[in-house]
């Protein structure tokens, strides 16, 4: 959006041009990077001062309230694991990079193309999950996506600011209440690069047509540049595909709100031949991105596949209260929304809150810049976009302080569409968040060229109120407990590739530890295959799960787990029938935590369960006790 500005403000040509080209490729470029490294030193300050309790213990430690968190170790450990038996140092049990019956072995399996699997990350990892493991790999991906987050959102304000307030205005994306709450359980859906940059890309290829002379689409397509943005685009693309298929699709929302907001605001930049740019380059990027997809869409349609919508419709609804009441990752807040809700949400989802300070800020901005301003143009955008995709992000129906306002949002056009329809709401303020910010950037930018004014002054209190207002709290981690067995004597016990039933098992509950289970079989290195798991599923009895099916054990066992009912008698023949089902199905082993957080039962019960309906324990150390089946 650089052409935006230069095209209306006078005062700023001289940095504007200066940025035309790619930085890297500019005679001064050591200099032009130079404010680039201090930034992202300083970002990664900030993103060590919120997450500094995992950065002391980054191998035994994670941030969150709820246990989302093991899921997205299991799968780091699982890519890293999957390509260990590529390259042949693996033990070749793993299974595929999408599909693997590691998790849920007597199930069917998991379908790694409907989970939020971060498979690109995980092969990125992959050095780190080999030497560090994988908690330190998930970690590592909490302290950086701030940083990430912040310096793509910076690219992008740089085509329309200076760079002090555009650094400025990113880092508040990057350190967004939508981004901490989301790095809480869902780092992806804290990876925020690809919002920002499509956004880059898209003004990227409407300025190449407004600088090419020529209106032939044929012309175009030999320039090189179109293809290095149309190919850079769609290889940013193809990667979210294999972090986040929902950020996907709300980024493909939000462009629509954006291309619908150039068409009304810019059209007097853009000709016929700038919009023949973009549609050239999108297609290129369509083309890359859909090629790069291709392995994920086609599991999409393989074995344990969903069956229907994931999440129920009119739940995950950002209230219109949400965005100035703080929520659990600002430092104002009490820990929890002060808002009914129609059931209990994750704080990880309570992401909309940017303070009253910031949104009176955007108001006088839009008030006094909108109209025959050097801003004028890109305020009308930014405004526009945060406003259209933020009617998106209510959902439908509408709710004010927990009631229903009225009874059907726009957002229900939305989920009549397939696939989109699996789109939270409430995830979609990143990108009015991202539009926020861009108007407040600019505001800012005003307010320093014009601080002699009395009223820019004041505009600037306004400005650090509201900076402070949305300031992050540090956030608090809780220990991952892994038995050392898993790390140390496993191998001399169960062979690789057993079959292993685990106690505690993997529960689908919101709450820290309920699934650590899945935590010790990545840091095993997946030596052997899980009958539980936590995951997105489906099964003959229901066309969406979220967890491994209750077998014959499980099912005389549920009582005690859930209603605190007494544990069945171990020398029953129900328990006993129970215990041949799991030997007949191909169960080798059961292990057993006895001091794992969430076991349910009194302290001692399981084990003198296990050992009466099973036998004495093969192995009893390490945190552990060990039970054989196949014998």
């Amino acid at each position: 959006m650089r052409s935006l500005q230069a095209a209306d403000s006078s005062h700023q040509k001289g940095s504007r041009s200066a940025g035309r080209e790619p930085f890297l490729y500019a005679p001064k470029a050591r200099a032009r990077l130079r404010p680039w490294l201090w930034y992202t030193l300083i970002l990664c300050v900030g993103s060590l001062t919120v997450f500094g309790s995992v950065a002391a213990d980054p191998g035994g430690s994670v941030v969150a309230s709820n246990d989302d968190t093991s899921l997205f170790i299991w799968w780091l450990g699982h890519g890293a694991q999957v390509l260990a038996d590529i390259l042949g140092f693996g033990p070749g049990e793993t299974g595929g990079l999408l599909y693997t019956e590691s998790m849920n072995a007597l199930g069917g399996g998991v379908n790694g193309a409907w989970n939020t699997s971060l498979a690109g990350f995980a092969i990125l990892l992959a050095p780190v999950t080999w030497v560090a493991g994988p908690i330190v790999s998930y970690n590592l991906l909490i302290l950086a996506f701030p940083v990430f987050g912040s310096l793509a959102a910076a690219v992008l304000f740089r085509r329309f600011l200076d760079r002090l307030p555009a650094f400025i205005a990113a880092a508040g994306v990057g350190f967004s209440s939508y981004v901490i709450a989301q790095l809480g359980g869902h780092p992806n859906l804290a990876y925020i690069v690809t919002p920002p940059l499509t956004a880059w890309a898209i003004l990227a290829l409407l300025d190449l047509g407004r600088a090419t002379q020529v209106d032939s689409g044929r012309s175009l397509l030999r320039s090189r540049r179109l293809w290095l943005l149309g190919g850079g685009f769609g290889f940013l693309l193809g990667f979210q595909f294999y972090v986040s298929t929902e950020v996907l699709a709300g980024t493909f929302l939000a462009a629509l709100c954006f291309l619908a907001s150039l068409g009304v605001f810019g059209r007097r930049l853009y000709r016929a031949r700038s919009w023949v740019a973009l549609g050239l380059g999108s297609a290129v990027a369509g083309c890359i991105a859909m090629l790069c997809a291709i392995p994920l869409l086609v599991t999409m349609s393989g074995p344990n596949a969903p069956q229907g919508v994931i999440r129920p419709h009119g739940v995950w609804n950002t209230d219109l209260l949400d965005p100035i009441l703080p929520a659990a990752p600002a430092w104002l807040s009490s820990g929890v929304s002060p808002l009914p809700r129609i059931m209990e949400i994750d704080p990880a989802e309570l992401g909309a809150y940017v303070g009253a300070p910031a949104l009176a800020a955007a108001v006088l901005i839009v008030l006094g810049l909108a109209r025959r301003s050097a801003h004028e143009v890109p305020v009308r955008i930014a405004t526009s976009t945060g406003i259209l995709v933020g009617l998106l992000a209510l959902g439908s129906p509408i709710l004010l302080r927990g009631r229903i306002a009225l009874e059907t949002g726009p957002f229900a056009l939305i989920e009549a569409i397939p696939v989109l329809n699996n789109i939270l709401p409430m995830r979609l303020v990143l990108h009015s968040t991202i539009a926020l910010f861009a108007v407040l950037g600019i505001g800012l930018q005003w307010a320093l060229n014009h601080h002699r004014l009395r009223r820019a002054r004041a505009f600037l209190i306004l400005l650090v109120l509201a900076a402070v207002a949305i300031l992050p709290a540090p956030q608090t981690a809780h220990e991952v407990t892994v038995p050392d067995f898993y790390e140390h004597s496993i191998a001399e016990v169960i062979p690789a590739g057993s079959v292993v039933k685990t106690f505690p098992r993997p529960l689908a509950w919101a709450e820290p530890h309920a699934d650590e289970a899945m935590v010790w079989q990545s840091v095993s290195g997946f030596r052997y295959r899980e009958t539980g798991g936590y995951f997105i599923g489906s099964s003959p009895e229901s066309p969406v799960t979220y967890s491994a099916p209750e077998d014959a054990l499980d099912e005389l066992l549920h009582g005690s787990v859930f209603d605190g009912e007494p544990m069945p008698g171990a020398d029953s023949p129900e328990v006993a029938s129970a215990v041949a089902e799991l030997r007949e199905t191909g169960v080798d082993f059961i292990v057993l935590a006895p001091e794992a957080p969430l076991l349910p039962g009194g302290e001692g019960e399981y084990a003198a369960f296990l050992d009466a309906a099973v036998g004495d324990p093969i192995f009893a150390d390490e945190g552990v006790r060990v039970y054989r089946l196949d014998q």
